[in-house]
């Protein structure tokens, strides 16, 4: 049975764990040519070994890495006509206690980091057939939520960001994010390792539970096949039912 995916080439970051290493998984399982990038080199080693894809120790905030990682990703697989931007960090702190270290970084990571894979890419992307940009953004970027001053703003300004490159990048190149809520990954482990807290974020839900990575990874599947052909420029809670719009 031929996968979803097949002859499809596509990079994901932050692909050593959490939802990026789901995605990497499922991608795999589907076919898919992967380069996946991560800045944990052991953990992205063992990833791109276990599921016979190419790894690549890279901080997506470092323009300069990026661009020559992405060149290599080109080179290795023959062409891009796929990206995932799963990498992302997460500091909750209301705002009189947010460190400005803390906002840059998140803002660098969570925001300018898409930015630079896909402006890294965009040649590639333009020499596909079809080509397909998924970025993990979040709940925070719909609803205020006490705490997240920062990662709100980084993940909102990343769902405009893959609006405008809906409208920019098409037709050939088709741009949707996703927008997780309390997904059980190691980023989210001071709230699901808590029983109470746990339980009290699940009750929050239409669904009664927490997410897992195979869920944000299923939708990342939609979204980088013909299975969501004539959508682009939009964004996909995926949150059991809890932002809604």
């Amino acid at each position: 049975m031929v996968g979803k995916l097949e002859g499809r080439r596509i990079i994901v970051t932050g692909a050593a764990s959490g939802m990026g290493r789901a995605i990497a998984d499922l991608f795999a399982q589907e076919g898919a040519a992967l380069a996946l990038i991560d800045v944990n080199h052991e953990g992205v080693r063992q990833a791109a070994d276990a599921l016979g894809a190419v790894g690549f120790a890279c901080d997506v905030s470092d323009r300069a890495a990026v661009s020559a990682t992405v060149a290599d990703t080109g080179a290795v697989l023959g062409g891009i006509d796929g990206v995932v931007n799963a990498a992302g960090v997460l500091d909750i702190k209301p705002f009189g206690d947010l460190d400005p270290a803390s906002w840059d970084r998140m803002i660098a990571i969570n925001l300018t980091g898409p930015f630079n894979v896909v402006h890294a890419a965009l040649p590639f992307l333009n020499g596909a057939e079809r080509a397909t940009i998924v970025n993990i953004a979040s709940t925070s970027a719909l609803m205020p939520m006490a705490g997240t001053t920062g990662y709100s703003a980084s993940k909102a300004g990343l769902a405009m960001f893959t609006k405008c490159l809906g409208f920019d990048l098409g037709p050939k190149i088709r741009a949707n994010s996703i927008c997780p809520g309390v997904i059980k990954t190691e980023m989210t482990r001071y709230l699901w390792e808590n029983p109470e807290h746990s339980a009290r974020a699940a009750d929050r839900v239409a669904l009664k539970r927490l997410g897992l990575p195979e869920d944000v990874a299923r939708a990342a599947l939609f979204f980088s096949t013909d299975d969501s052909g004539f959508t682009t420029g939009t964004e996909l809670p995926v949150d059991g039912g809890f932002s809604w719009r």
